[in-house]
């Protein structure tokens, strides 16, 4: 090989670590490789609050989520469909706003009426477990409405930020 084809290939060969290099460079402060949760379709949030019960409570809690899906799980879906419907409906030509407004409450009122039994079945089953394992589901469910780690000091004990959660939730 000529001279000249060396220097070709050895300013090929720099520019190529350079890349490698600074690609690694990029990675490295940007934490990677990054570990993800395995996507899922999500098991449903509330039965993930069984975790924090006993074996045989979390049987009972995974029961009664699955009648709480079966039965108001359609109605969440009605009442989304009609939603999505409602919205629809600002891009009529002749727009009827007090129809899409009429529209928009039956379905918030479907979906209340629909967490309302949710939230009557998760008492009900409350009120079964002893002390202990009331205080660890409402510990779950403090997590699962705020979305996050309790914090310092325990759910118990509020500190003066806790509030509800931000809107977009």
């Amino acid at each position: 090989m000529s001279r000249r084809g060396l220097l070709i290939a050895l300013i090929v060969s720099l520019a190529v670590n350079l890349f490698v290099l600074g690609g690694l460079a990029g990675a490295a402060l940007m934490g990677w490789p990054h570990p993800r949760p395995p996507p899922t379709a999500g098991p449903p949030r509330m039965a993930a609050v069984g975790a924090a019960l006993s074996p045989q409570q979390r049987e009972a809690w995974e029961a009664i989520m699955r009648e709480s899906a079966r039965t108001s799980g359609p109605k969440m879906l009605q009442a989304r469909q009609l939603r999505r419907d409602s919205w629809r409906g600002l891009t009529e030509d002749k727009l009827d706003a007090q129809a899409v407004l009429a529209e928009l409450d039956r379905s918030r009122a479907m979906e209340l009426e629909a967490r309302a039994e949710m939230d009557r079945r998760v008492v009900g089953f409350a009120a079964t477990l002893p002390a202990d394992e009331r205080r660890k589901l409402a510990e779950a469910l403090g997590r699962l409405r705020r979305g996050g780690p309790p914090p310092p000091g325990g759910w118990s004990h509020p500190s003066p930020g806790d509030g509800p959660p931000p809107a977009n939730r």
